[in-house]
């Protein structure tokens, strides 16, 4: 096997440094770079190639989808394999139509990560076994307008950190609200989190 030059984008360095923990089990496995923020990745992957980045959804500055897709356009060989908290269908099916080449969940054993890499570095497409068989009828952006509603933000917190105004926020969650037959957001939160635990 030739060496596989890899990078990391994730936010939580407990995270990170499992995954190096990992990836240190095998010879062939080089990491050139582990990055907390898309913008800090972008520069580096500038003067740098890689075969893989292992990359997260939920980051401080970009959102990891709008990631994936600027690293496929921009350095289409590179592989991409998304860790992630997120286990419901909407965020894996927006991944895969952005061309990940794998998902992964936290929750799976970080052991498993080796042979996931080996996997997508064939060619082949990898989906944890452990993503959530529930379709949801929300977009991504919804379902983020929910996530971070979830964390506890305010909708206002919310407009903020997706750059949208208070009325698009609004909007959205009476839209989910009337598809869920809710009264209000904490009604709203309260069943989304039973239905991606499905």
């Amino acid at each position: 096997m030739d060496t596989i030059s890899i990078a990391i984008l994730e936010d939580h360095s407990v995270v990170t440094q499992g995954i190096i923990s990992v990836l240190k089990t095998n010879p062939f496995f080089s990491l050139k770079g582990e990055f907390h923020k898309a913008a800090d990745l972008f520069s580096f992957l500038e003067s740098n190639a890689i075969h893989l980045l292992i990359l997260d959804i939920d980051l401080p500055d970009r959102n990891g989808i709008d990631v994936l897709r600027e690293v496929k356009e921009k350095y289409p060989k590179t592989k991409v394999i998304i860790f992630s908290l997120h286990g419901s269908r909407v965020y894996v099916e927006d991944a895969v139509k952005a061309k990940a080449d794998g998902y992964m969940l936290k929750s799976d054993p970080i052991t498993d990560m080796p042979g996931i890499i080996e996997t997508v570095m064939k060619g082949e497409t990898y989906i944890s076994s452990g993503v959530s068989q529930v379709q949801l009828p929300f977009s991504p952006f919804q379902i983020e307008i929910l996530n971070l509603l979830v964390k506890g933000l305010s909708q206002n917190e919310v407009a903020d950190r997706i750059q949208k105004s208070r009325k698009t926020v609004e909007y959205h969650l009476n839209q989910m609200r009337t598809k869920f037959a809710c009264k209000n957001n904490n009604e709203l939160i309260s069943k989304y989190e039973k239905e991606i635990q499905k």
